[in-house]
């Protein structure tokens, strides 16, 4: 992703340098709040960290210097590692906006109930201004003024509750139009004043509800901040504002404001990872293993989960970096060992391996985990003060971004990871220092990692500078000394004058030759009957011998096929050897995809990407389902439409007017 203030860099330093020339005045006095005494282009002790300060500086200069640049239509982007303190920028952000800017309502949005319930325990009862000292002495605000409403988990919301709320915290989905709780909460929003909205974990976002609700909160919305540790998804979309600035896990680390990850990997021959089919009994070696196949049918009926053998030898190396932890800890904090399964078969075998085999006290965290076992999971550091605290904690994926426990001391790695998003953010898990009253601020800590070297994750240690132990035994112990590593060096903007900037308005071009004039195209308003009237020669290929003897004709009935004509293109890839769950998401995420280019086609608005993919969806319902869900229908009608979708996108390519008929509907129905 860009860093679009990158251009502004020499700029923003001559602007800190000058004294802030051009802020309002109340800004300039709370800079000079949280600033050094004896240097105002640099933070006090105890209140920000370099980080932050810098975070808090660009925010205030993109707002009040380059507002039409750096702030519209979508807002400003902070790109910071995975422990650094993101909630007090937000909390910082907050105070000034409301001494500044006399912001009164300000709204935090996250994806998931880890996030909110981490958000809501930093701010529940202005907590975080009061740790940071961030309300200056004398201010016409206190604490109470920013008083916490936390929406969703049997709390109210609605008008009631939201019309006078200060700080309001919930998660996306509460305020969705698809239901009534979200469409009153969205409505209270947009009847009150304006706000300034926080969008955490903003990776997330590129969804077209998201996308939607963001939408239409824009006009209450007078300044929009994202923040996140892993900009760019799995799926290779970003946030739509505007990145403005990056401190990433190299900085971090060349700071020591975040553990050092170590990695620790087994003599191949000693540990050789192997897995078995949980139904077939087939075992392969790891390197054998099609990890795509795996992912995605990681929570069907289908599982492969680890050998007995090569898991407890991987757990033994593991519980060897715990103990080594655990003699740093010193006794002020209780080591806690993270394992990663591929999944929730091979988390339940491996929680039991832990708690049976070697008497670790193992909390399970999956998709099917009760709410209490979630709790405790967020709770892991407070829960070592208890008599019988968890030394390990087991997730299928489910304790990613805002699942920030510091006592994670090590990371067992039982599966592979595809995706640089998903790598990051479970080592980011990991990341977070240790601090309490025992710990110094300049004390080095380790977070151990338990990979396996078949499993190909050099690419993920490049990113975290990480320093490999290889051929590492059962019983191997190491000391701190000779297994930490050198911070990496800071990656710094040499000479920001030659970056190439993008430019914002391409008014200025000129084609050196003449463009046509297109027709204009009338939206097809009664596209429910032109749907209607498509047909389609419902055919298929047979394959005789591995080799296409030839193509016969057919027509699907309810008996089945019978020859009827020739056969057309179809979409590739055998859906007769895909299984049934499988086959069914892999007909979604085509039609998915279908909306996304036959809205580019069309250059219709992206926000229209859900609504589309329902109306596809119907359409093949209707058209080859006999009007019934993917999962109630027979295998030879799925079969049927998943050849057929070239021709549905080709039909709804070559009808002019069509997706621009049904957007415009949409709308007007809103």
């Amino acid at each position: 992703m860009f860093n679009e203030f990158s251009r502004y860099e020499n700029e923003f330093a001559q602007w800190v340098k000058e004294g802030y020339p051009g802020a309002k005045p109340e800004t300039l006095e709370y800079i000079i709040h949280l600033s050094d005494p004896l240097d105002d282009t640099r933070p006090r002790d105890g209140v920000l960290w370099e980080h932050q300060w810098d975070s808090f500086l660009r925010v205030v200069y993109a707002y009040e210097v380059r507002r039409d640049a750096l702030m519209k239509p979508d807002g400003a982007l902070l790109n910071v590692v995975t422990g650094g303190g993101k909630t007090a920028i937000i909390a910082a952000l907050i105070v000034w906006l409301r001494l500044a800017h006399n912001v009164h309502k300000f709204v935090m949005m996250c994806p998931n109930l880890i996030v909110r319930d981490r958000l809501e325990e930093d701010f529940d009862g202005g907590q975080v201004f009061e740790d940071r000292g961030l309300i200056p002495e004398g201010a016409i605000v206190r604490r109470r003024d920013f008083a916490l409403t936390t929406l969703g988990s049997d709390r109210p919301g609605g008008w009631a509750s939201l019309l006078g709320a200060s700080v309001i915290l919930g998660n996306i989905h509460q305020f969705y139009t698809s239901n009534a709780s979200g469409q009153s909460n969205l409505s209270a929003l947009m009847n009150g004043p304006e706000f300034a909205l926080f969008n955490d974990e903003a990776h997330n976002s590129p969804a077209p509800e998201w996308d939607a609700t963001l939408e239409r909160m824009g006009p209450k919305t007078m300044l929009r901040v994202d923040t996140t540790a892993t900009p760019d998804r799995a799926d290779g979309k970003s946030p739509d504002s505007k990145m403005i600035y990056e401190y990433l896990i190299q900085d971090a680390l060349a700071d020591r404001l975040v553990k050092t990850p170590v990695v620790y990997q087994p003599n191949i021959e000693t540990v050789e990872l192997t897995y078995t089919d949980a139904h077939s009994g087939e075992t392969r070696g790891v390197e054998e293993i099609d990890w795509s196949e795996v992912d995605r049918l990681g929570l069907s009926a289908t599982q492969w989960v680890t050998d007995d053998k090569p898991m407890q030898q991987q757990m033994a190396i593991g519980l060897a970096r715990l103990r080594e932890q655990e003699r740093r800890a010193k006794g002020r904090w209780q080591p806690v060992l993270f394992v990663v399964a591929v999944c929730k078969l091979d988390a339940q075998k491996a929680a039991k391996t832990l708690q049976g085999n070697f008497g670790v006290n193992t909390l399970l965290v999956t998709e099917d985990s009760p709410d209490e076992d979630r709790r405790k999971a967020s709770e892991l550091g407070k829960a070592q003060r208890s008599g019988s605290p968890y030394k390990a904690v087991v997730s299928v994926l489910m304790l990613r971004e805002g699942w920030d426990v510091p006592e994670v001391g090590v990371i067992l790695l039982l599966r592979k990871f595809g995706s640089r998003v998903y790598g990051q953010q479970v080592i980011g898990r990991g990341l977070r220092r240790v601090r309490n009253g025992g710990v110094a601020e300049e004390e080095q800590q380790i977070c151990a990692v338990v990979d396996h070297p078949k499993l190909a994750h050099q690419w993920l240690w490049d990113i975290f500078s990480s320093k490999v132990r290889t051929n590492v035994g059962i019983d191997d112990e190491y000391g701190e000394e000779e297994d930490l590593p050198e911070p990496p060096p800071r990656q710094l903007l040499d000479k920001p004058e030659n970056m190439i900037a993008i430019p914002d308005e391409l008014e200025e071009y000129r084609p050196s030759i003449e463009m046509p004039d297109f027709p204009k195209v009338e939206p097809v308003l009664n596209w429910r009957e032109k749907l209607e009237e498509f047909t389609y020669p419902v055919e298929t290929v047979k394959i005789t011998d591995q080799e296409i003897s030839g193509v016969e004709s057919t027509e699907l009935t309810e008996g089945g096929w019978t020859v009827r004509e020739a056969a057309p293109e179809y979409v590739s890839g055998d859906s007769a050897d895909m299984p049934r769950e499988a086959f069914e998401v892999s007909i979604k995420q085509e039609l998915l995809a279908m909306a996304d280019r036959l809205l580019e086609h069309h250059m219709s608005p992206v926000t229209f990407r859900g609504p589309l993919y329902t109306i596809l969806l119907e359409h093949v319902r209707a058209k080859f389902l006999n009007g019934k869900t993917l999962g109630f229908s027979e295998r030879h009608h799925l079969d049927a439409a998943w050849r057929m979708l070239p021709q549905v996108e080709e039909n709804m390519k070559s009808t002019p007017g069509l997706i621009y008929g049904m957007v415009k509907t949409h709308y007007a129905d809103k």
